[in-house]
């Protein structure tokens, strides 16, 4: 009977100390920070080159009527010779402890072409991407896409999926999940990182609003809008730090504690009336 008494109250504190261990975080996470990038392969820099066109991210967001976060520091910024575009998010979609995608506010990226007309004068056509959302989900890269031409309307195509890669899935790092690194004043705080698995290529119906966007043919046998559709534009990596509030035990937890340390009570009672 004793030993019976004491399998109970040591299973019931086993089953106390498990089930405090196992309770959910009392809130979600939110973004510390976040940072990550799009690096641009060989072939999306050769399809660049090939079209006359080049990279610029502005330091300071463009005054353009209808672009999101003018006068706001640009949170993209290119690198020629690396071909990387970094990004620093700001925000963070999160599904328990899985980082869904990583959003950059203010982060714009132009596209730029200019050409030289019969009369010597220019003309210069630009894309924007704005906003950059990295999705680890559904392994797509999505922006609003916008176009003008010299210094005339703004033209948008709202939220559209630029690249997706072309392997499902995020790899390295901690695989797109949280990681608890340290729990301390009723906060916990993690950590989450990974890259797309595959080869990022351009969305098709983005692919032709680019082309068009930058005067160029979109016809399937023109070699610059085969090579645009078709190439490896690169690859992309995501990290960021969250904070949650820690674990705070469920009712039923308390009072799986209190049987377990009444029985123990219990046991020292017969001790020593032993």
């Amino acid at each position: 009977m004793k030993f019976a008494f004491k399998s109970i109250v040591a299973a019931a504190a086993f089953v106390a100390v498990g089930a405090a261990s196992a309770t959910p975080y009392a809130g979600t996470w939110s973004v510390v920070s976040g940072s990550g990038g799009l690096t641009f392969s060989a072939d999306a820099l050769s399809a660049l080159s090939a079209s006359g066109s080049t990279v610029v991210t502005a330091a300071t967001i463009p005054t353009i009527t209808g672009l999101p976060g003018a006068g706001a520091t640009n949170t993209a910024v290119y690198t020629k010779a690396t071909g990387n575009v970094s990004l620093s998010f700001n925000t963070a979609t999160i599904t328990g402890d899985a980082l869904t995608s990583l959003q950059a506010a203010n982060s714009l990226v132009q596209i730029r072409r200019t050409t030289f007309n019969d009369d010597e004068t220019t003309t210069t056509r630009s894309v924007f991407m704005a906003n950059f959302d990295v999705n680890l989900s559904n392994s797509t890269i999505f922006a609003n896409l916008y176009s003008r031409t010299d210094s005339g309307a703004l033209i948008s195509y709202g939220k559209q999926a630029i690249f997706t890669a072309d392997v499902p899935g995020v790899v390295g790092g901690t695989g797109g999940n949280i990681q608890v690194t340290s729990v301390a004043g009723g906060v916990a705080n993690g950590t989450a990182s990974g890259s797309l698995a595959g080869s990022l290529r351009m969305n098709g119906t983005t692919a032709d609003t680019v082309l068009t966007s930058l005067g160029l043919s979109t016809a399937a046998t023109d070699p610059v809008a085969t090579l645009v559709r078709t190439a490896n534009w690169g690859t992309t990596n995501a990290s960021g730090t969250f904070t949650a509030p820690a674990p705070i035990p469920e009712p039923s937890t308390y009072v799986l504690m209190g049987l377990g340390l009444a029985g123990i009570a219990a046991v020292a009672r017969r001790r020593r009336a032993a």
